[in-house]
């Protein structure tokens, strides 16, 4: 059993551990992990240089050490690509086991998306006390004006794993040998501060911000003074919490295989290394590692020249083969088709409501002027328009009969500056969804098109008025609720699924739909769904019709599809 000289509580609350390059701050959450799987405590650690591997053999490399599943890198068991990162999450979320995420020599691009996919699974799915180990965490948690909006993604959920992860069970363990360069908010939620060797002016201030901001600032003078002559195996560790510290603690060496020093180019395969069953495992990602086989050079330059030997042999294409390939073009230039008949109506649909908003914008204008020489008062709450009727006649207007918006809600008692058309249906599909939506989400609710300039001036009007906030993701405000008015929220549990069924009518998305559900909570494979929407898994209607599935956030998964758990809850 690994021993370590703080106590066992500071492990079950967020751990920071701070210091530059030669500190000993991997090595020492290497102790923490050994801890941690003596203890048998579901663990992941996400390892964005590809030095964790070593766990899996003891320190002289003759003997097995953990038992843990590698995804990705030079020593997977499971290959990794970019697009895995929710099915990772799933595995990690629930269960025990253990496992490292090897993004070493992953291009940025590639390592934001999958961590964007990965945290926000992760964050749905867990279930139950479980630890989350982030090594050098400032390529997630960046300090700093954030351009790219990927980036943006990636920063807010490292940060809600930090705020909101502990109410999830989630507990994070992250270290960073570039402490400035960690966001404040990930800094200030762990309760518990590994400080080792750090020299930087910048690196001694981000530590007194996480002194200042979780423990006392004069017991912290003595830590910020000494940062700079700690040796590799020491740090200051304190845990206000759990009242202990600040101590200067001496840390022993792990027990298992020093991954984190430089290997040799010539060095040979270690004999001592930990098994694990990897059935279930490679079930959950066949797909991926059917992706990354393909993607596989060797594998590819195989294939290609088991084409042309089969080509060659086979001679010109049979009557049979150019009958099938002038179906499958039938196939994809009738979905491209379908795609821009269905952006043209949108576009025109979008320009009808423009100009009709143009022309009540003017006759409430012209209204107004009248207004100013012959004033009417207002009669039992109703708008000026509708006294002057009054007056005139002698009766009280018939109101006009409220219109529903796509199947939701009617307009009853919404600000006049919305109106009845596409900013209404924004704000009704917002109060609806009670989140931050994607734009691209949005779009597919309203059925607004989010590459038009009408779009975009619709936005541009609702957050002038404070109504809506956010840029790529979408809330409503107190102040757009109490314009909107009365709503019809979404239903629940069954009724829900009733709902999008209605919604899709009876097209091949519904039947993609009803397969989902009906599998639920089981993954189906997308030629199995195919088949049972009497539709060609290869073409360009299925992949539509997945893309707008997945939009409007119903299913889930890429070889096989699941329908998603908000639908149940």
């Amino acid at each position: 059993m690994t021993k370590l000289a703080i106590p066992d509580a500071a492990l079950a609350q967020h751990v920071i551990a701070l210091g530059k390059t030669g500190s000993g701050k991997s090595s020492k959450l290497r102790l923490i992990v050994e801890k941690l799987l003596d203890l048998q405590v579901p663990t992941c650690i996400v390892d964005p240089k590809g030095d964790w591997w070593g766990l899996k053999s003891s320190a002289d490399g003759k003997h097995a050490g953990y038992p843990v599943v590698i995804f990705g890198g030079e020593h997977c068991d499971v290959p990794l690509n970019s697009h895995a990162g929710a099915h990772v999450a799933e595995l990690v979320a629930t269960g025990n086991r253990p496992c490292i995420v090897d993004l070493g020599g992953w291009m940025i691009g590639e390592r934001t998306r999958f961590f964007i996919d990965f945290a926000a699974a992760l964050f749905r799915l867990t279930r139950g006390p479980r630890h989350l180990v982030i090594d050098e965490v400032h390529n997630f948690a960046p300090q700093g004006k954030v351009l790219d909006p990927d980036a943006g993604k990636m920063l807010h959920w490292a940060n809600r794993l930090a705020s909101e992860g502990r109410g999830k069970g989630l507990t994070i363990i992250a270290a960073s040998q570039r402490p400035q360069k960690v966001h404040k908010d990930f800094l200030t939620s762990c309760e518990t501060l590994i400080a080792g060797r750090v020299i930087h002016k910048l690196d001694r201030d981000a530590i007194r911000d996480w002194i200042d901001g979780c423990a006392d600032p004069t017991l912290g003078k003595q830590v910020l003074g000494e940062l700079a002559n700690m040796k590799r195996n020491e740090a200051w560790v304190w845990s206000p919490e759990i009242d202990f510290g600040p101590e200067r603690i001496a840390f022993p060496m792990f027990k298992t295989f020093d991954s984190f020093q430089p290997q040799a180019a010539d060095a040979a395969k270690l004999k001592g290394w930990a098994e694990v069953d990897l059935e279930e495992v490679k079930t959950k990602l066949a797909a991926v590692v059917a992706e990354a086989e393909a993607n596989d050079p060797a594998v590819l330059r195989k294939q290609l020249a088991e084409l042309q030997r089969q080509l060659k042999a086979k001679g010109a294409p049979t009557p049979e083969d150019l009958k099938a390939a002038e179906q499958r073009g039938f196939e994809r230039s009738n979905a491209l088709a379908i795609e821009a008949q269905n952006a043209l109506l949108s576009k025109l649909q979008l320009d009808f409501e423009s100009a009709l908003d143009g022309l009540r914008k003017a006759f409430l204008a012209t209204l107004g002027g009248a207004r100013s020489e012959n004033p009417v008062r207002r009669v039992e709450g109703r708008r000026p328009a509708e006294a002057f009727q009054e007056r005139r006649t002698g009766t009280a207007p018939s109101l006009p009969r409220a219109r529903q918006i796509d199947g939701r809600a009617p307009i009853n008692g919404a600000s006049e500056d919305i109106g009845s058309g596409g900013k209404h249906r924004i704000l009704v599909a917002l109060a609806q969804q009670g989140r931050p939506t994607d734009q691209r989400r949005l779009s597919l609710l309203t059925g607004l098109s989010s590459r038009s300039g009408t779009w975009s001036t619709y936005l541009s009007s609702l957050r002038q008025s404070g109504y809506i906030e956010g840029r790529e993701a979408l809330s409503i405000t107190p102040a757009g609720l109490a314009a909107l008015g009365s709503f019809e929220p979404l239903p629940t549990g069954p009724e829900l699924i009733e709902y999008w069924r209605r919604r899709l009518g009876e097209s091949g998305k519904r039947a993609i739909f009803d397969a989902v559900i009906d599998a639920y909570p089981s993954h189906i494979d997308q030629e199995a769904v195919a088949s049972a929407a009497s539709l060609s898994a290869r073409s360009g209607t299925w992949s539509t019709y997945l893309s707008e599935l997945r939009g409007l956030g119903l299913i889930e998964g890429r070889g096989e599809l699941r329908a998603s758990e908000d639908l149940f809850a």
